[in-house]
Formats: structure tokens, sequence, C-alpha cells
């Protein structure tokens, strides 16, 4: 942040100088798609479609899943100072809006098509992220949040009670439970984009500044919003349908229980489908002034009459002739439909690109470090202990043994100059005559 920003404040991001700016953008970039589960990083949503309903519920209306979106959302000045951020994030979020739909209209495992149609519902906040169009994001955050919420108690409730979330096991759900029914439908008809519902206004108001940035990425928005209808309508169709006669029940991994789990459930469905479908008031001019205000989106342009119109009609046209298709084949290719089926073989992709190729290289690591670094430390220390055996050869047979003969000959040397020493006044005469003598030879030989 030395080099860059110099803050870690959102206002202060945009301001970073290169190449700074670039590392900061794709890193923020990077990490909201990845939370998010915009492509290529999806299908981690579909493995956490495993945990039990409620954890599902709280996974796909908390930030918990949307948090990516709202960073984007929040740095969009940092996209726009970036240069090619804004056109990435927007077009990756029209393309995981599109290729994530197909991928919900494919399933036939009702928690599935959820996961897959939160991906492409928060792939139009990115969109809207990039496009420019933050108030539209933010309704669009705020009404899926109570949307995904809603569907998927409603799925948990019939989980519960039937224990099967296939939709072909489904026929019959909503006719069997009415309340969770009704409000499923509801869900189901806001998340569809179908008037009057919050996210019908929400997409146009994010649309809306997709028409002014790009026709062609408006154009991708609006048929991700009718693929909205055909998967939400779909899920509708199976749950509404009466129950054949030779159908036999499937029971999934969650725990089969009793209507009385259903009627428990009643006060938040209830609760939760309400706002789900009045959200869109957000968008009148009373609250929409405010509200653009509050997230520095004052300038932002707002949908036409005629994109509400547009949107509206075509979301209705999909979700009649979704309807009056029914489960009947889809006009597709089978290996097509198996591999939207299979969440478009991300995880697949990823393992081979990615997983695959990080294990071999841990790997190979590990065995450089168990046989190279290991085989050098261990080298190290038999090469120490060598030297250690040698020093302390040289200290016991060398060092040692000059020390001892050392000490011999000083006590050799003490025993030598102990004898004069008698105690004999006369003795210590004649030694004084002999040293005066020696001494005199020494003196006349020198001279």
């Amino acid at each position: 942040m030395a080099g860059g920003a110099g803050s870690l404040a959102l206002a202060s991001l945009p301001d970073a100088a290169r190449p700074w700016l670039t590392v900061i953008t794709v890193g923020v970039v990077l990490a909201a798609f990845g939370k998010s589960a915009q492509l290529p990083f999806s299908f981690w949503l579909s493995r956490a479609m495993e945990g039990p309903s409620p954890v599902s519920a709280l996974l796909h209306s908390a930030t918990m899943v949307a948090a990516g979106a709202y960073l984007l959302l929040r740095t969009r000045p940092l996209l726009e100072a970036s240069g090619w951020g804004a056109p990435a994030v927007a077009w990756t979020g029209a393309a995981t809006a599109l290729a994530l739909g197909l991928v919900a209209v494919a399933q036939t495992d009702l928690k599935q098509l959820l996961a897959a149609s939160t991906c492409a519902q928060v792939g139009f906040m990115v969109l809207a992220a990039g496009a420019g169009g933050v108030a539209g994001g933010t309704l669009q955050l705020v009404a899926h949040a109570a949307v995904k919420s809603l569907l998927f108690l409603a799925a948990g409730a019939w989980l519960a009670a039937l224990g099967t979330r296939q939709l072909p096991a489904l026929r019959g759900a909503a006719r069997r439970y009415p309340l969770v029914g009704v409000t499923f439908t509801i869900g189901a008809a806001v998340l569809a984009g179908l008037p009057p519902g919050s996210l019908w206004v929400a997409k146009d108001e994010l649309l809306a500044a997709a028409w002014h940035d790009s026709l062609a990425l408006y154009a991708a928005g609006l048929a991700a919003a009718v693929i909205s209808a055909v998967y939400s309508v779909k899920a509708v169709w199976y749950v509404w349908q009466p129950v054949p006669a030779d159908a036999a029940s499937g029971y999934d991994t969650e725990r089969r229980g009793t209507r009385r789990v259903t009627r428990l459930m009643a006060a938040p469905l209830v609760a939760l489908a309400l706002p789900a479908a009045a959200l869109g008031i957000m968008a009148a001019p009373a609250v929409a002034g405010p509200l653009r205000r509050a997230v520095g989106a004052a300038g932002e342009v707002s949908a036409a009459w005629w994109e509400l119109g547009v949107s509206a009609v075509a979301a209705v046209i999909a979700a009649g002739l979704t309807w009056w298709w029914g489960a009947r084949p889809a006009p597709v290719p089978v290996a097509v439909l198996a591999w939207l089926g299979r969440w478009l073989d991300l995880e697949q992709v990823a393992l081979v690109l990615l997983a695959r190729p990080t294990l071999r290289v841990a790997r190979a690591l590990a065995v450089f470090d168990d046989q190279v670094l290991d085989g050098a430390v261990r080298g190290v220390a038999r090469g120490g202990t060598r030297l250690a055996r040698v020093a302390a050869d040289a200290d016991d047979g060398g060092v040692d043994r000059l020390v001892g003969q050392v000490a011999a000959a000083m006590r050799a040397a003490g025993r030598l100059a102990r004898r004069p020493q008698t105690g004999q006044v006369y003795m210590y005469y004649a030694q004084a005559a002999v040293v005066l003598v020696l001494l005199a030879l020494v003196f006349a030989l020198v001279r």
C-alpha cells in the first residue's frame, strides 16, 4: 500500500499509482468472482448444496455469496479508474447470468436449480457493478436476498416433509402443502422477473445502465432475464402438477419429517413472501432518490417505461411457454443437457487446470523436501557428528596427553627443586658457593 493507494479506504483505491492500480484491481476482481461463485468459479456453490436446507437458505440470502458482488458495487470507482476492470466485470456478470441460468434450466434437483439461479442472479449484480448501475445492483442484492431465502426455506419444508428434492418426485407438493406452495410460487414469480415483483424492477434498473454502456451488454442481460423466467416457472410447474398414479416415493439425504415441520415454517415463509413481492417499491421516485444518494449513485440513469415493458413482456412470454412445454424433453441434444446438468464441468476443469497441477507441484516439493533438503540436513548432522568424534579423539589422545605430560614434568621439576631445601645452613652456603663458581666460570668464558 505504501507504493499504491497509501490507504485501505475504498475511496482511496482509485488513486493508486500504476502498476499498483492494476494489481489492486486484479486482486479485488478475482476475490469477488470467487466469493460470489461467478465464472469460472461457480462450481463450489453446487457442492455447498450438500448441506441442510436451512444452511442453504442462509448461504444464498445473506452476503455469504453476494459479498463479492457487494464489494464490486462498492469499488465501482476503482473499476473505472483501471480502464479494463469495468467492462471485464460487466461481461463476466452477463456471461454468468446466461450460462448459469441455462445450468439452472437443466437441473432436476430443486436445490441445485436454486443454487445455479443464485449464481445467475448475483451475475446481474456483477453486471451492474461493471456497467455503472450501482443503484440497480443494490436493489437486486436486497430483493434477491428475500426471494432466495423464501425459496430455499420452502424447498427445505418439502424436503423435510416428503424426503425428496427431485423435481419429478415433488409433483403435487404445492397441492399437498398449499401454504408452502403459494409462498414458493410468489418467490418463483418474483425470481422470474414477472411484474410487479421486486426483481422485475431491479433488473430493469441495472439493465438501463447496461443499455447506456453497450447494446450488446443489454441484450445479454435481457436474454439472461428471460432464462430466469424459464427456470423459475419450471420449478413451479413441477410442484403444482397432480401426482402421477404410478409415482414412487424417493428419498434424499435429509431426514423425512412430518406435516408439523411446514406449520412451524409458516410464519417465516409468509414474512419473507411479503418483502420479496413488495421490495420493488424501492424503485418508486419517493424512495429511489434517497436510495441513490445513499449508495452514491445519484447521477445514474433509471429504467424508462419501454424498458420495463420489454422485460415484462419477455418474462411473461417465456413463463407462458415454459408452463405450456411442461416436462417434455428439452429441444437440445442430450449430451448438451447432461453437460449443463453437470454445471458445465467447471469442477473437472478446475481439477485439471488447478487442483491436480497444484497437487503435483506439492508432491514434487514434498519429495524435494524429503530427499534433498532432509538429506542435506541429515548429511550436515552426520558430518557434525563425525567432526565431534574427531575432536573428542584429538582432545582425549592429544590435548589430554600433552596436559598430562606437562603436569608430570612439572611434578618432576618440583621434586628436584625440593631436594636442596634441607633446612641446614651449611648446605645453603655450599650451594651459594657452587653458584658463585659457576657464575665466575660463565663470566670468564664469556670474556
